[in-house]
């Protein structure tokens, strides 16, 4: 093989070679147009903007041998690829959202349940303005109407109390509140027999009453006296307290005259005060009688020691009036008159004197005497006798 030839399979297969690298352009199977070749661009090149420059060489083989066709450089083609500005817009930064801490709520505090609500009764409702009027909370009229003074004067009241100020009549509210309303008892329900009846003989006379007078404390005393502390716009307490004893015995008893209910319950005469008695009662040592009020009091440098009913004389023999002294004293004498006993009898004025009934513990005032001054209790007569002298005091008044 000459050189000649040798040279033309070498320029062959570098030919070749370069065809296989570039893809070459095929008609397309139905229309038969050229597809143009693919153009394959490394991304470095396109990055720097360089030309690509393709060259198709044609090669004809024939049976008889080896033909070269001289390679055929067509106009080259240049690809410009544009590069891509990256966009310039500033990386958004994603702040996270902060998540307040959880805000702990303290729930609302429930007020504590009121014992006197504003829906109560009437007579709750009174009860509650008495109290509050007696502490100097409320000075409107006893209405039984819940309105918003009430609430003024129980938020008021709380203040100053210092107790939780919630303008609701709570337990606490409404226990202090009757503390300080509420009186020493004066009739409990474990008094004796003659206090019990002279309640009830109290609450009769001013038709509170409508039951016999037993001495016996049962329920319906209790109720009896509830519906008098509410007529008279008291504390309802349903007990008889000092403060309800006091208006009691105001409906039924007129200082300065006999106290018949206290009598007839069988209980003594309340002692009187120094500042009641007679003056001429107020220096030495006095037996005070009193016509008005049916007593007489044993006084001692102007201090009552003790007091006694006493009963008088009739008409025609009446009892004198006036001051007078102890003439003279005997434990047991008769009447020269009427024949009748006279113990412990203290002489005053002529016949008449001081001295024990039986007529008067019997039958009371519905006798008299006839001109002496009577006494029914034996044991106090008896008492008072050791201690009076010839020579006391004896005032008689009406």
């Amino acid at each position: 093989m000459d050189r000649k030839a040798v040279g033309g399979a070498t320029a062959g297969l570098v030919l070749v070679a370069l065809t296989a690298m570039t893809p070459a352009a095929r008609a397309d199977d139905l229309t038969g147009t050229p597809t143009p070749p693919v153009t394959s661009t490394s991304a470095g090149v396109a990055a720097e903007g360089t030309s690509t420059e393709t060259t198709t060489v044609a090669e004809t083989t024939t049976a008889t041998g080896s033909v070269t066709t001289e390679p055929t450089t067509p106009a080259p083609t240049t690809t410009t690829t544009l590069a891509t500005t990256p966009s310039t817009t500033p990386p958004t930064t994603t702040t996270p959202a902060t998540t307040p801490p959880p805000t702990t709520t303290s729930p609302k505090p429930v007020p504590p349940p009121a014992v006197i609500a504003r829906t109560a009764s009437t007579l709750r409702i009174k009860d509650l303005q008495v109290r509050l009027k007696l502490v100097g909370r409320f000075t409107y009229a006893i209405t039984g109407i819940y309105w918003y003074a009430v609430d003024h004067a129980v938020l008021a009241f709380q203040q100053s109390q210092r107790l939780p100020q919630s303008g609701v009549v709570d337990q606490r509210t409404w226990d202090r509140l009757r503390s300080l309303t509420a009186t020493p008892t004066t009739v409990p329900r474990t008094a004796g027999a003659a206090q019990v009846r002279e309640l009830q003989l109290r609450l009769r006379a001013i038709g509170a009453w409508r039951y016999a007078i037993t001495g016996i404390y049962w329920s319906a005393l209790d109720r009896s006296v509830l519906a008098f502390q509410q007529q008279r716009n008291l504390p309802q307490s349903g007990v008889v307290d000092a403060r309800t004893w006091a208006a009691l015995r105001a409906l039924t008893y007129r200082p300065g005259t006999f106290d018949r209910y206290r009598f007839e319950a069988g209980l003594r005469p309340l002692l009187p005060a120094a500042s009641s008695l007679d003056s001429r009662c107020r220096t030495g040592r006095v037996m005070c009688v009193d016509k008005a009020t049916r007593t007489l009091t044993w006084v001692v440098d102007g201090r009552p020691r003790m007091v006694m009913w006493a009963r008088f004389g009739r008409p025609g023999l009446e009892t004198r009036e006036g001051t007078f002294r102890v003439s003279r004293m005997y434990a047991y004498v008769i009447s020269n008159l009427y024949f009748t006993p006279m113990p412990y009898s203290m002489f005053f004025s002529g016949g008449q004197a001081v001295h024990y009934s039986s007529n008067f513990a019997r039958l009371g005032y519905a006798s008299a005497s006839h001109g002496c001054v009577n006494i029914a209790d034996l044991e106090q007569l008896r008492s008072l006798f050791s201690q009076v002298r010839v020579g006391d005091k004896v005032v008689v008044r009406h």
